[in-house]
């Protein structure tokens, strides 16, 4: 076996042992919760069982369909996850990332100029993406057409589906271009300090899409229509007045035509805000049970979860970005990975590349953490959305509703949602909005 790694290196060996152990620990987290349907799937909670609609609603043919779904999709997953770990171990150990490398700078110039390394950069990223989205394109049309379907949610056609990856690659070539010959510059042009202009493109990228991807990509998926008049929207209008949220607009996304999940959502940000409703979720609640639902988001915006957040994220960007730059000039980080005589300056895509597939293997880690404080501001919004309400009750049977709705696990093992959940389940949600 001819291995183009060096597996001295203490690079390798973090990205190895690394994803291994992801691996395993996500299939032992995934096994445990698979173990608990098994015992308690049919069994409706004790705070569930006080409630009339969760009672009503949660039958036994509806515990089975929740885990007859949970479990299709353990499955699938099972299988995917092995496939996607020989996969991610058989590119590196075996060269492919320096393979494309070589290949690509075969047929660029040789001077390093910014149209050469964007020329580069841009290739190496879609055939460096190549192998996983070809491996993962199966699983993903089996989840859609079989899976979603057996359960009542897809409603995707194969003219639908051909026509969203049409639009979605196209899109997505547009901003890589845009991203990558931006970086292309700052790599040429600004050797020594292309971290911190990187970290300023991108946080300003991420605020520029706040505004772009609502007014003019995702249309080109869904249709949006202004909410009609009537008890939903004068609810809703109620709780934005008192709350003096100030928007640009009320939404209604046919997403029926896609899936029966149901969602809500903001997006952008000042007087672009919007608030977008899925058509399902229009179907499946009362109007107090959605003016409960908003009221919950604008407890996001009224209680500064959005705000706290950039404060974290944004110097963390330049954290981020100056660690990658350190990281950049290691040689040891490039020859770990099969790199020969790579010329940094102009190709620091390359050691970005592989100290994000080195973080990626050992992430797996922080992920408690993150969610620790996400389902912490969940209870808070839950808190904010009841308060602004004057009672708890329709957001409780809006959740109801909602889990019922989307088939979601009613009682999963506390060490899974403590690893995995970045909300709380419905019952731990309940039981603080009953206090």
């Amino acid at each position: 076996m001819n291995l183009s790694v060096n597996l001295s290196n203490p690079f390798i060996l973090i990205f190895i042992c690394g994803t291994i152990a992801t691996f395993f620990i996500n299939h032992f987290l995934e096994f445990i919760d698979y173990r608990a349907r098994c015992k308690n799937g049919g069994t409706l909670p004790a705070v569930l069982q006080n409630i009339p609609l969760a009672a009503e609603t949660f039958d036994t043919a509806k515990l089975k369909n929740i885990s007859d779904y949970e479990n299709a999709k353990y499955f699938k997953w099972c299988i995917s996850s092995v496939s996607s770990l020989v996969l991610d171990l058989a590119l590196v150990l075996f060269g492919f990332y320096p393979f494309i490398f070589n290949s690509i700078c075969f047929f660029t110039d040789s001077p390093v100029t910014i149209t050469s390394t964007f020329s580069a950069f841009f290739l190496f990223m879609i055939l460096s993406g190549l192998p996983s989205t070809i491996l993962g394109l199966p699983f993903s049309l089996y989840g859609e057409f079989v899976i979603e379907k057996k359960f009542g949610f897809s409603k995707m056609t194969w003219k639908l589906w051909i026509t969203d990856q049409i639009k979605g690659l196209f899109v997505g070539l547009i901003l890589i271009s845009i991203l990558t010959f931006l970086a292309a510059v700052l790599f040429v042009k600004c050797e020594r300090s292309w971290w911190f202009m990187l970290a300023a493109v991108m946080i300003a990228f991420t605020f520029i899409m706040q505004v772009v991807y609502p007014k003019f990509i995702t249309p080109l998926f869904n249709k949006f229509t202004p909410l009609e008049e009537g008890e939903a929207k004068d609810k809703i209008m109620a709780i934005l007045e008192k709350v003096g949220f100030k928007n640009g607009g009320l939404f209604v996304m046919d997403a029926s035509k896609r899936s029966g999940h149901s969602n809500a959502y903001f997006s952008g940000f000042g007087k672009t805000k919007r608030i977008v409703l899925y058509d399902t979720l229009l179907k499946s609640l009362t109007a107090d049970e959605l003016a409960a639902v908003l009221g919950h988001e604008l407890g996001h915006f009224k209680l500064h979860h959005i705000t706290k957040r950039l404060f974290v994220m944004i110097p963390m960007e330049f954290v981020v970005m100056f660690i990658l730059y350190k990281m950049t000039n290691l040689p040891s980080l490039y020859t770990a990975f099969g790199f020969r005589d790579i010329t940094v300056a102009g190709f620091q895509f390359i050691g970005i590349f592989l100290a994000s597939m080195l973080w990626g293997s050992v992430s797996e880690i922080v992920t408690p953490i993150s969610n620790i404080f996400s389902r912490k501001q969940e209870y808070q919004a839950d808190a904010f959305g009841a308060k602004v309400c004057g009672s708890p009750e329709p957001l409780i049977t809006g959740l109801i509703k909602l889990n019922s709705e989307n088939l979601s696990e009613l009682i999963p093992p506390k060490l899974y949602v403590f690893w995995n959940y970045s909300h709380p389940t419905l019952v731990e949600r309940i039981m603080h909005l009953k206090g």
